[in-house]
């Protein structure tokens, strides 16, 4: 049981006393390997040696053993005193034809002399490893710091091994004393989970170290606010060391946005944790720790917050975060990488709780391939064995998260992947609406840019297009946004903004560009005619908004849409609908004006797109005969001409619905461009009233294949091979970029985003 009545703790505790409670097992195992005259090896650390030699030297003493410690100390009344590791090495090697019975020597140093050079081993190390192999009968008591590894060709002479590292949770009621166990409840009996979490990875001798700072503080009082957290958070700042930080980053406070993602994390990660932190019973905390993921993997595009969310993970632990990268641990030296890894976990199982976040984990665990003439291939691969196989090795008791972060899940090696591993994946896809709205909240508070909540809205919706570079807004972008908003205002002179302001600033970023009073009517009809075809569909509620306020990357207005959901399911008869809602704008275009704009491009690419994929990858579109047109069929030219004919079909017959339509409801456009020109933005408030006023009776199901045979006479002769983009629907320049991941339309075959030429 972890609870413990406060009365059963010890009263008090010499550090002898505290490595004895702690290793038990561990040292027995030592003393008795010892006295059968068989060498053995202790991995611990340095600050424990001296009290695990006092122990055992007692032992094997009453044992009837003479104990020699081998330091390198010159004899007493010498005048010769070469260094400590030359003055051990001469030692070891009088020892070379040692057949004194009864004889067990200490040689607390080995690891620090033999410890593996830059390129192969020390001289030292040689000369060490050629005396103990050459004395079998030599009875050796050795000790390795994890920081320091011995050679595994030394290692293997000492056939017996123990490991002492850690604080094993069910030996805590025997290193905490009463008078500690005051300053951290004020009930009885204590339960240690909460206190054992914080210093699982310390040695006893560290830790008695830390408890005598708190035993001559106050007991805690439970009616002082914050007294147990800043105890803790004190007790944190002490055993958080070895070069490791804090994370100040608050899950909720700091990162705005993405409930689906926090709540993913909580679900597996943060509450099961807490549940063991408070847990009694030590089968529930096995059982527990058994299903807590070892790993996690942060996915998605750049600039989405994937650190951001590791560290927020690290903040809601407190615990000690080691954020690396590929480049700081690879080394041009063989093996180096591997010991690099290797120091990097064992100092976090050291400062346990811990989260090690691999940066862009691919550059250092890309799939393996089978070649073994690549020597910096090769490299890369032990890195990766040795990434396993420290993550393979884990002590449940010291809690040790791995994060790994990539803009390239598909580019990693499966081993990583597997249960046990790497096992569980969060993507951090591009933020939605509701997720960029929240995130302007944030640095809006965080710069007091003064933004009220309608201008929230509006910006929102503005970053709903995509960006120079041609993808869509992340929080990165925004908060550059948000910065280039503060020094707008900063050089303006102004404290905070207004709506006039606000406008002046958008239109700074959008190049100036103004429309005449003609132009602007053309992009209102085109956008009212995407409006009343989501109208046609009856799906008039996935419309955000309906705006001629225009964005960046030379879009003129848009019609902006709810976000599909992610792997969405589509049928045929919606992705026929989804084409015609496109080619909406276009269809009012060519009936009001006789003409079209260059504001189509980017829907006759979305709908092209939309088409192709129906015909080439899902088997739509009426073929004689569906089959799959990706991949290798793609080289074959007279499968892809069959494709594009049935592309085609698709096309026409979607523009024959969309004219149709508007023609029957040509007053309709008329009235809705008016009112979109009057208010310049509308809202879903707006449509819904305006569709009130102006229909007796909301329009049936879209019907599209009814009009299939009049289509043929729309049909284009040859169409050229279209780009892909994305998929808001809006008249544009047709040279800019202002698709973003906001949009109804689906996108069936791919599942990255695809830069557009207008919205």
């Amino acid at each position: 049981m972890l609870e413990v009545k406060i009365a059963d703790l010890p009263k008090k505790l010499t550090m002898f006393e505290a490595v004895e409670n702690c290793y038990t097992e561990q040292i027995r195992f030592v003393w008795s390997r010892l006295r059968e005259g068989v060498s053995v090896m202790v991995r611990c650390e340095k600050q424990i040696i001296p009290y695990l030699q006092g122990i055992l030297k007692k032992r094997l003493t009453t044992d009837g053993k003479n104990v020699t410690f081998i330091d390198g100390r010159p004899p007493a009344g010498s005048t010769d005193s070469p260094p400590r590791v030359i003055g051990m090495v001469n030692q070891l090697r009088s020892l070379v034809n040692n057949t004194e019975p009864n004889k067990v020597f200490f040689l607390s140093y080995l690891d620090i002399i033999t410890s593996t050079a830059i390129g192969g081993l020390s001289q030292e190390a040689k000369e060490i490893m050629t005396i103990i192999h050459e004395n079998p009968l030599l009875v050796l008591a050795t000790f390795e710091d994890p920081d320091f590894p011995i050679p595994e060709l030394i290692g293997q002479a000492f056939p017996a091994r123990a490991e002492m590292l850690g604080l094993p949770r069910a030996r805590m009621a025997k290193l905490l004393t009463a008078e500690e166990a005051r300053k951290f409840t004020a009930t009885d009996p204590i339960n240690l989970m909460s206190l054992y979490k914080f210093v699982s990875g310390l040695n006893p001798v560290r830790f008695r170290e830390i408890m005598g700072i708190f035993a001559r503080k106050t007991d805690l009082d439970p009616k002082i606010p914050d007294m147990l957290a800043n105890y803790l958070n004190e007790l944190r700042g002490y055993t958080a060391c070895a070069g490791a930080s804090l994370s100040h980053i608050h899950l909720d406070r700091d990162i705005a946005g993405y409930p689906k993602v926090k709540q993913q994390i909580r679900d597996n990660i943060l509450n099961l944790l807490q549940r063991a932190n408070q847990a009694a019973d030590e089968k529930e905390v096995r059982q527990l720790e058994t299903i807590i993921p070892k790993g996690l993997i942060f996915h998605g595009p750049p600039g989405t917050g994937k650190t951001l969310f590791a560290k927020g993970i690290a903040e809601a632990l407190n615990a000690a975060i080691y954020i690396v990268s590929g480049p700081e641990l690879k080394s041009k030296w063989v093996g180096e990488g591997e010991a690099n890894i290797r120091r990097l976990f064992a100092r976090a199982r050291a400062t346990a709780p811990a989260v090690i976040v691999f940066d862009e984990l691919d550059s250092i665990a890309a799939q393996r391939t089978g070649n073994t003439g690549d020597g910096g291939t090769q490299a890369a691969h032990s890195m990766v064995n040795q990434l396993l196989t420290e993550m393979d090795g884990f002590r449940k008791e010291q809690l040790v998260l791995v994060i790994g972060t990539t803009n390239f899940l598909s580019c990693l090696d499966p081993a990583f992947l597997r249960p046990g591993r790497f096992e569980y994946q969060i993507e951090i896809p591009y933020p939605e609406w509701e997720d960029r709205r929240a995130i302007l909240d944030l640095y809006n508070r965080g710069f007091e840019t003064g933004l009220t909540a309608d201008d929230l809205d509006l910006l929102a919706g503005w970053t709903s297009r995509l960006t120079d570079t041609g993808t869509p807004h992340t929080g990165d972008h925004l908060n550059a946004l948000m910065r280039n908003l503060k020094r707008w205002l900063i050089n303006h002179g102004r404290t905070a903004i207004d709506d006039a302001s606000l406008k002046a600033w958008l239109k700074e970023l959008e190049g100036g560009f103004s429309l005449t009073p003609e132009e602007e009517r053309v992009v209102a009809i085109h956008e009212c005619g995407h409006a009343l075809l989501y109208r046609r569909g009856n799906r008039h509620d996935e419309i955000r908004k309906v705006t001629l306020e225009g964005g960046g990357g030379g879009t003129l207005g848009l019609v902006e849409s709810k976000a599909r959901r992610p792997n969405a399911f589509f049928t045929e008869s919606r992705l026929r609908n989804d084409i015609a809602i496109c080619l909406g704008g276009y269809a009012a275009e060519k009936l009001v004006f006789g003409e079209i704009s260059t504001g189509a491009s980017a829907d006759l690419q979305t709908a092209t797109r939309i088409a192709s994929d129906m015909v080439a990858v899902h088997g739509m579109g009426g073929q004689t005969a569906p089959r799959f047109l990706g991949g290798e069929n793609q080289a074959n030219a007279l499968l892809m001409g069959q494709a594009s004919a049935r592309v085609d079909v698709l096309l026409a017959e979607a523009l024959v619905q969309a004219t149709r339509f508007l023609e029957a409801h040509r007053d309709q456009l008329d009235r809705l461009a008016d009112l979109l020109i009057e208010k310049r933005t509308l809202t879903p408030e707006d449509l819904a009233a305006f569709f009130r006023a102006t229909e007796a009776a909301p329009p049936g199901p879209a019907t599209p294949a009814a009009d299939a045979l009049a289509a043929r006479a729309y049909a284009p002769a040859d169409p050229a091979p279209a780009p892909r983009p994305g998929d808001h629907h809006g008249a544009g320049t047709g040279t800019g970029t202002g698709a973003g991941p906001d949009d109804g339309l689906p996108s069936p075959a791919a599942s990255q985003p695809r830069p557009g030429t207008g919205a």
